[in-house]
């Protein structure tokens, strides 16, 4: 038994610390406000409530805020508290469901919990939603040993345990109704007498920790009631036709995330993805079908009324079935599959050990199934565009600019995208600007400047004092909620002494651009990367188009067609001495082998397609409209 639960434990753990920083990509808005909250707490500000992000329980930011004391202001650290909550919360799931249903469903439980793809996911966001589960199974575990063996010192623990639920997330408040829907079950049963003098301890414990919230919510109500008014479906924000149909709704989309279809928020789950997959789905049912045959158990009976009240926060608010406000019924949603399971392990047609096998089988078929789900999603670009994984890569290159490069940057991209705010260790380095006044006159080499690409960016021409390497690079593609087309989130203009360009040359396109160098670097068998180095004597035509194609016997293989400077870099804009990188990653069809396969590049009109004539340099030999190179 013990060694079944160590090594769920194991399994947890490694399924919620493997590339934390990494799985899923970037950074979200909502996990860098906990990373900012958390620096505020170690500078000293030791708050009962943030306000900031539409309000937040302060118990996971005081958690990352221990985590970025250790690991720095890293993805990671943000994520660290909730694997480290998500893998220890397999040992209250086991003891929860060793003490009302036997070993055996405490064991799968624990097993269930680790290896289903909802909570290994929410095991791997920065947000608090991951600690009502071990909170409200910590709670109903230390209330059953209170109960049995009527210690009020276990009384009082239990109470301690939920007052500090409401300081991690808003759905814990629905649990009040649970309690009470309990206590009125243990009455009517002639249990009650139980109860007392027990819940007094209870309550004790659970008001002693509660006392400071309560406090702040009587002075401040509006902090804590706020997010929750913009959500309920009674705003005429939520509900379409009336509140009723929109409740049914709800509803029926609650009960079906277990089998048929789950949140459609690309953040919370791959989308539609249901609760369990079907190896697991149907122990589910047989679990449920086991607490309403014998709904007379107080454990089933517990089970099937916090099946139903947890799943009043997705409800009865936007978005159902909303994977973060339904975390409160995730214990019930793991014990019902355990009961199952124990049940098949049990099964009196099957061999003892040919039940285990079968539970075994089912266990690994399941976990599997969940690896393979979850590397889809992690993979998927969609994914990193949830997660404002462009911003992420933003900081990260903010972060590597050698110390003796002058930064600037676009002041929106810094407000817009908090995660910069918290990745960047090193904020005072970086120069930001709300407009062309806030840059100097002329930036000196070496320097980088980030810029919103989707304004006019006439200043930059201004800036640069030839003779200069230019390099001009698109940041990470990005791409809004509500948005159709990912975008490049901004533009990097780096400028550096031209000491690393060919002077003479090697090529010339139509008296107007020279070529100096183009370079080949191979990433992988089917991917190259070419950097290509330009200068012109002044004003080039606009509108011109570079084509890279990479051809084999047989013909092209890759092939990358785009504005010069990737459109970033006008013709007004050339000046003599300003030497222009650009680079182009390309894809190839096959293996690139440079024996066999042929670089080659080019100019041609927008308008109408025509390709630039090319001379040698050095020679001044007609070279027909492609210049070739070979590959390294």
């Amino acid at each position: 038994m013990w060694a079944l639960l160590l090594l769920a434990l194991l399994v947890s753990a490694v399924l919620r610390f493997w590339q934390l920083d990494q799985i899923p990509p970037g950074l979200y808005r909502d996990e860098a406000f906990n990373g900012l909250d958390a620096l505020k707490v170690l500078k000293g500000s030791h708050a009962l409530f943030f306000p900031a992000n539409n309000g937040r329980e302060p118990l996971y930011i005081y958690l990352t805020a221990a985590a970025v004391a250790i690991w720095g202001q890293t993805t990671f650290a943000v994520r660290a508290a909730a694997a480290v909550v998500g893998t220890l919360t397999t040992i209250p799931l086991y003891f929860l469901g060793k003490t009302w249903f036997g070993w055996r469903v405490g064991v799968l439980a624990a097993w269930i919990w680790a290896i289903t793809l909802w909570p290994v996911h929410l095991s791997r966001l920065g947000l608090r939603t991951i600690l009502i589960v071990p909170i409200m199974a910590l709670t109903f575990w230390l209330a059953t040993e209170a109960y049995h063996r009527q210690k009020g010192w276990l009384w009082g623990l239990a109470g301690l345990a939920y007052g500090l639920g409401f300081y991690t997330y808003l759905a814990f408040r629905f649990t009040p109704l649970l309690l009470v829907l309990v206590v009125i079950y243990l009455m009517l049963s002639g249990r009650g007498r139980r109860l007392w003098p027990g819940a007094i301890w209870f309550l004790a414990g659970s008001l002693i920790v509660m006392l400071p919230m309560a406090v702040l919510i009587m002075q401040q109500p509006d902090l804590f009631f706020g997010r929750s008014g913009q959500v309920s479906i009674l705003s005429p924000d939520v509900y379409e036709d009336s509140v009723l149909k929109t409740l049914a709704g709800n509803i029926w989309a609650a009960i079906g995330m277990f089998f048929w279809r789950g949140d459609s928020i690309l953040r919370h789950n791959p989308p539609g993805r249901p609760v369990f997959d079907p190896l697991l789905a149907v122990p589910f049912i047989i679990g449920l079908l086991w607490c309403l045959r014998h709904w007379r158990r107080l454990a089933a009976m517990i089970v099937l009324l916090w099946l139903v009240v947890m799943l009043g926060p997705p409800s009865v608010a936007a978005d159902a079935p909303h994977f973060l406000r339904a975390a409160g019924v995730l214990p019930a949603a793991v014990l019902l599959p355990a009961l199952g399971l124990a049940w098949i392990w049990r099964w009196p047609r099957l061999p003892c050990w040919a039940g285990a096998l079968l539970v075994g089988g089912l266990l690994l078929g399941s976990l599997l199934w969940t690896i393979n789900d979850y590397q889809a999603y992690a993979s998927d670009p969609q994914t990193a565009y949830a997660f404002e994984a462009a911003a992420t890569e933003l900081a990260g290159e903010l972060q590597a600019e050698p110390s003796a490069t002058d930064v600037y940057l676009d002041d929106r991209l810094w407000t817009s995208w908090p995660s910069l705010s918290f990745l960047v260790d090193d904020a005072a380095r970086v120069t930001r600007y709300l407009s062309a006044d806030d840059l100097p006159g002329t930036v000196q080499e070496p320097a980088a400047v980030y810029t919103w690409p989707y304004d006019a960016l006439d200043f930059m021409p201004a800036l640069l004092e030839p003779p200069l390497l230019l390099t001009v690079q698109d940041g990470a593609l990005t791409r809004g909620d509500f948005e159709e087309e990912a975008y490049p989130l901004y533009v990097r203009y780096g400028i550096e002494p031209p000491s690393v360009v060919e002077p003479q040359g090697e090529a010339i396109f139509a008296d107007q651009v020279y070529l100096h160098e183009a370079n080949v670097a191979q990433l992988d068998p089917h991917t190259l990367q070419v950097d290509i180095y330009w200068s012109a004597d002044g004003i080039v035509e606009d509108d011109l188009l570079l084509f890279v194609h990479v051809a084999g016997p047989q013909g092209l293989i890759g092939q990358d067609d785009t504005p010069l400077a990737g459109g970033r870099w006008p013709g007004a804009w050339w000046q003599p001495d300003l030497y222009l990188r650009e680079s182009h990653t390309i894809t190839l069809d096959e293996p690139f082998d440079s024996s066999r396969h042929q670089i080659s590049l080019g100019l041609y009109r927008a308008y109408n397609g025509e390709r630039l004539s090319v001379t040698d340099a050095a020679s001044g030999e007609d070279l027909g409209t492609a210049w070739t190179l070979g590959g390294e």
